[in-house]
C-alpha cells in the first residue's frame, strides 16, 4: 500500500530556509577568503614580532650601545652646545698641624694644640731672649683637659714666674705642654679618706706622656715618657667610675722636664 506523500524539509522544520549548497565558485571564494585571512593574521603577527624585536634592540642600544656615550648633538635652534661635566678630582688631604680659623682668646682654646693638631699663628714664636712662657695642660681622663696652675710654686709666687710657667693670658704663651695619662698598673698602696664618708681607694702606678709644641706653628719641641713618681696619698682627689687614684707626675719632675725649653 502506498503511503501518502509527506512534505520533505530540506534542512529542518517548517519556517527554516534551506541553505543552498555552495557552488564551486563560492567554494573558491570562501577558501580564498579564509586563506587570505590566515595570511593577513600571520603577516600581522610577524610584523609585530619583527617590530618588537627591533624595539628591543633599539632599547638595548640606547641603554648600553655606542649611542649611550656618544656626544650630544648640537641644538638646531642655535643655542649653546652642552658639554660633558669634567670628572671631579679629590684634593690631597692636608697632613700635619693646621692653623686655627680663629685666635686664642682663653687658655682653654690651647687645648686644641694638644688634642686637635691646631696651632695659632698670631701667638709669639719661641724665639729671642728667654724666658719662653709655657702652659701645662693635664689630661688624666680621655676627653678632659685642664691647666695645671700650681706645679710651679716651688719657683716662687711672683707675677713674673706665673706669667712664665702658668699664664692665664694665651696671647703671651709661646709653648703648650700636654701631659696625658696613657696607662696604669699595679697598686702601690691603699689610701683612706674620711670625708664625705670613710672609704679606701687604691693608688696605682701610672705612665704619662709629655709633649711640648710651639703654639704659633704646631712644631713639636719635645716628647717623652714619664712615670707617675708622686706616690703619696693626696689630701683630696676626684674619684672616677673605676674608683682608682693614679700616681701623678710630681711638680718637680714637670719643672725639670720643661726647664731647658723655658729658660734657654
Amino acid at each position: 500500500m502506498q503511503l501518502p506523500a509527506q512534505p520533505v524539509y530540506p534542512t529542518g522544520p517548517p519556517g527554516w530556509v534551506a541553505a543552498e549548497p555552495p557552488t564551486s565558485s563560492n567554494r573558491t571564494a570562501i577558501v580564498a577568503a579564509v586563506v587570505g585571512g590566515v595570511v593577513v593574521v600571520l603577516l600581522v603577527l610577524c610584523l609585530g614580532l619583527v617590530s618588537g624585536f627591533f624595539l628591543l634592540r633599539d632599547r638595548e642600544t640606547t641603554a648600553s650601545g655606542p649611542d649611550a656615550t656618544a656626544p650630544a648633538r648640537p641644538p638646531t635652534d642655535g643655542g649653546p652646545i652642552a658639554s660633558p661635566s669634567p670628572s671631579l678630582s679629590e684634593e690631597p688631604v692636608v697632613q700635619g698641624p693646621q692653623a686655627s680659623a680663629y685666635p686664642a682668646e682663653k687658655i682653654e682654646d690651647l687645648n686644641r694644640v694638644c688634642d686637635e693638631d691646631i696651632y695659632y699663628p698670631e701667638l709669639p714664636k719661641r724665639a729671642g731672649k728667654a724666658p719662653h712662657p709655657v702652659v701645662l695642660l693635664l689630661s688624666d681622663t680621655p676627653g678632659l683637659r685642664q691647666k695645671d696652675g700650681g706645679y710651679y710654686y716651688d719657683l716662687g709666687l711672683s707675677k713674673k714666674v706665673e706669667q712664665t710657667w702658668s699664664s692665664d693670658d694665651p696671647r703671651v704663651v709661646q709653648m703648650v705642654a700636654c701631659l696625658d695619662r696613657v696607662s696604669s698598673g699595679s697598686t702601690i698602696r691603699t689610701c683612706k679618706f674620711d670625708d664625705p664618708k670613710p672609704q679606701s681607694l687604691p693608688l696605682v702606678r701610672t705612665s704619662w706622656r709629655l709633649r711640648v709644641y710651639e703654639a704659633a706653628t704646631g712644631r713639636k719641641l719635645l716628647e717623652k715618657k714619664m712615670n707617675g713618681d708622686d706616690q703619696k696619698c693626696p689630701y683630696f682627689v676626684l674619684v672616677g667610675a673605676d674608683r682608682k687614684i693614679y700616681a701623678e707626675v710630681s711638680d718637680r719632675a714637670a719643672i725639670v722636664a720643661l726647664r731647658n725649653l723655658v729658660t734657654r
